[in-house]
């Protein structure tokens, strides 16, 4: 074979190499492409499905109240225990209190010293009724409008929102449920550090932000 003929088949066989190499090259860079962009609408239609649902959420948990009646009656002296939402029987509790209060008032010979307490503690039980009774309006209404959001938004949320989100939104159920249902303690309403509704909002809330990449 003549030397002009095996440069023609050098020449030729590696052109079909570079040629196939590039073809894969190619193929392996359309494919990370596609992948790319695939991922990419994906990211976009999640935040397209979420965006309204989590922003619905947020304004929801953030109407139910950070204590419960037992955090507002934690410094009244022999208070009424509350669970299971019985705000109203808690309230009709106090009431008795302060009307028999009012009956010791009635003794003239009442000390000036048992009076001033006594006066006191009426004092104590009015400021913490309307503080139950704005609790309890607040309560409610959060409940009915997270009720109205499982029956209309609850299957787009399952379907889009990430693992952790839904885990915090359990999380945040269970201290809902502890706090009003089981009568336990948040914590001081201004203790953001402590207060456990105050942290499980807030988990949940940077939750929905981190999902959606905000």
């Amino acid at each position: 074979m003549s030397e002009a003929m095996v440069t023609v088949l050098i020449s030729a066989g590696a052109t079909v190499a570079v040629s196939t190499v590039t073809l894969i090259v190619n193929a392996y860079i359309e494919r990370f492409k596609s992948k790319i962009e695939i991922q990419q609408n994906m990211i976009k239609s999640k935040r397209e499905n979420l965006s309204d649902v989590y922003m619905k959420l947020i304004n929801i948990i953030n109407l139910y109240p950070s204590s419960s009646p037992n955090d507002i009656l934690n410094y009244v002296e022999n208070p009424p225990n509350y669970s299971m939402e019985y705000f109203d029987a808690v309230l009709s509790n106090i009431s008795c209190q302060v009307d028999d209060y009012k009956n010791q008032l009635n003794n003239e010979s009442i000390g000036h010293e048992l009076k001033y307490h006594i006066e006191t503690q009426i004092s104590n039980r009015e400021y913490a009724k309307k503080q139950i009774i704005e609790n309890r309006d607040k309560y409610f209404v959060a409940k009915d409008k997270y009720k109205s959001f499982c029956e209309s938004d609850k299957v787009t949320f399952e379907l889009y929102a990430g693992q952790e989100v839904r885990n915090r939104l359990v999380q945040f159920e269970i201290v809902i449920n502890n706090v009003f249902i089981s009568g336990r303690f948040a914590g001081e309403d201004g203790d953001p550090v402590n207060n456990i509704i105050h942290v499980s909002r807030r988990n949940l809330i940077d939750s929905m932000r981190f999902d959606l990449g905000i």
